[in-house]
């Protein structure tokens, strides 16, 4: 299940890179929500979801802080990217140093999770 939460939370990552580089662009007025930012939303939920799952399951190994520590830089980010959210259903632009502390924890989040998912003792989890 640790490759499933993984798979998913890569994916939402590469989608935030790509609404990163719009936001940087100007290439949308801030304030509009479209299919792209709930998609985005939605699989870093389910991402954060499948891993508590994962690493909730019982067989805990001697990285599991590690796995953790990965689990509460990443509900952080989604905590922000939920605030972003918010703020975009109400028409109000998020601050862009909001959406670099979302961007910046979500990465080192996913890095941890990428490194715990390599070590020797997660395998077959």
């Amino acid at each position: 299940m640790l490759s499933y939460a993984l798979a998913i939370l890569s994916l939402t990552g590469l989608l935030g890179l790509w609404l990163a580089g719009k936001v940087l662009m100007d290439d949308k007025p801030a304030g509009l929500l479209g299919w792209k930012q709930l998609a985005h939303a939605g699989s870093g939920l389910a991402g954060v979801a499948v891993l508590y799952l994962a690493l909730a399951s019982p067989g805990g190994h001697p990285a599991s802080k590690f796995g953790w520590t990965a689990f509460t830089l990443l509900a952080a980010a989604l905590a922000g990217g939920l605030s972003i959210l918010a703020m975009t259903l109400r028409r109000k632009p998020a601050p862009f140093l909001l959406l670099a502390v979302h961007g910046s924890v979500a990465i080192a989040g996913w890095v941890l999770l990428s490194a715990y998912f390599t070590t020797p003792s997660s395998y077959g989890r």
